[in-house]
């Protein structure tokens, strides 16, 4: 609650300008998570609620991308948001609902139907064309094996690592073309960029690249305070003035890197913040035996399952932050922190089976 409160109030402050009402907006989304955090840890949720609701957002994402493809015949689907934000979160949504199939012990229909709808999460990311999202999964299924191993679930870590990068590549089969050139793009723009910057600072990786040159560059000239939210832009805008920077800069408000993006605009309290803001959920949700140990020994598996889940999602969107400023989008807020609140809620249910109906 601390940590989301905090946010709140550094997001609501410009740290260049006066008290300003709009500011106040990031505030209110965060007090009212909070508030609900605080409401949801006394009550708990039920188990299954998360488990079908994660479920049917992985089904959705995919159902979303099929509208947007066959229908409207969009190149590139997006969800009604940026795509960028779509395909990210629908990765977690697919991760997640995988992790719960595989480590959870379900009956077997069961885990076949949240392994299939995880998947269709998987794909709707494909679809999106999102490739921050998919160099997160290394990382992912990495986190997911070792906090199984490390709790004595030595064989089901295994299974579970190996079934979900072969449930991905399953997935993958359908929009191997499109990955196959995503990532080819991604190379030779990366090669252009190194090889003529000032040429090349257009694609989209290349924007990326000079995004963080930029704000490196920044940084340096005001490591401490950072410039603010005015006093950003314009200094981007000096540089192009000054051929030190490519226009193409001034096309986004953000540095398209979350740790960057903080530090330059909020200097270095607003960077250690940041990195709390993923570090304390992830610690508090981390499964350990003590923890597991809390709930009934039949519910383990399910208690490391969410766990292993609520901890994926602040994992998750700090790969997402390479690439990308998702705490720039509603969509990226309201997910990551409302997300908090119900994973924190089912946790709470499990560990007190008389706040919430839980299932046994």
């Amino acid at each position: 609650m601390g940590i989301i409160l905090v946010l709140g109030l550094l997001w609501s402050r410009s740290f260049d300008r006066q008290f300003s009402i709009a500011d106040w907006e990031f505030g209110a989304r965060y007090a009212l998570a909070a508030l609900s955090l605080c409401y949801i840890s006394k009550t708990g949720i039920r188990l299954s609620a998360i488990v079908w609701g994660l479920a049917c957002g992985a089904l959705g994402a995919l159902a979303i991308a099929a509208y947007q493809t066959e229908v409207l015949k969009m190149a590139r689907v997006s969800g009604f948001t940026n795509a960028i934000q779509y395909g990210g979160i629908a990765m977690y949504l697919g991760f997640a609902t995988i992790t719960i199939a595989i480590l959870g012990r379900w009956g077997k229909w069961q885990a076949a139907v949240l392994g299939l709808l995880g998947a269709c999460g998987i794909l709707a990311s494909f679809l999106s064309d999102s490739r921050g999202s998919w160099v997160v999964t290394p990382l992912l299924i990495a986190a997911i094996w070792l906090m199984a191993w490390l709790n004595g679930f030595k064989k089901l870590a295994s299974i579970a690592a190996a079934g979900i990068v072969a449930l991905g590549v399953l997935v993958a089969v359908p929009a191997y073309n499109k990955l196959e050139q995503r990532a080819q793009a991604a190379s030779q723009e990366v090669s252009e960029y190194l090889q003529d910057p000032q040429k090349y600072a257009v694609t989209s990786v290349g924007q990326r690249l000079e995004q963080w040159r930029l704000a490196i560059h920044l940084i340096e000239q005001h490591p401490i305070s950072g410039w603010g939210l005015v006093g950003y832009p314009a200094a981007k805008q000096q540089m192009v003035e000054q051929g030190l920077a490519h226009p193409s800069v001034l096309e986004y408000g953000h540095a398209h890197n979350e740790i960057l993006d903080m530090w330059v605009k909020r200097g270095l309290l607003g960077l250690v913040l940041l990195l709390l803001f993923y570090a304390v959920p992830a610690i508090i949700f981390w499964p350990t035996r003590k923890r597991l140990n809390r709930v009934p020994e039949e519910m383990r598996p399910k208690a490391l399952a969410l766990r292993t889940t609520a901890t994926l999602l602040p994992l998750a969107y700090f790969g997402f932050g390479w690439t990308q400023v998702f705490f720039a989008h509603n969509s990226g807020n309201m997910f990551y922190i409302f997300g908090l609140a119900v994973l924190w809620g089912g946790i709470c249910g499990l560990q007190h089976p008389g706040r919430s109906v839980t299932d046994q």
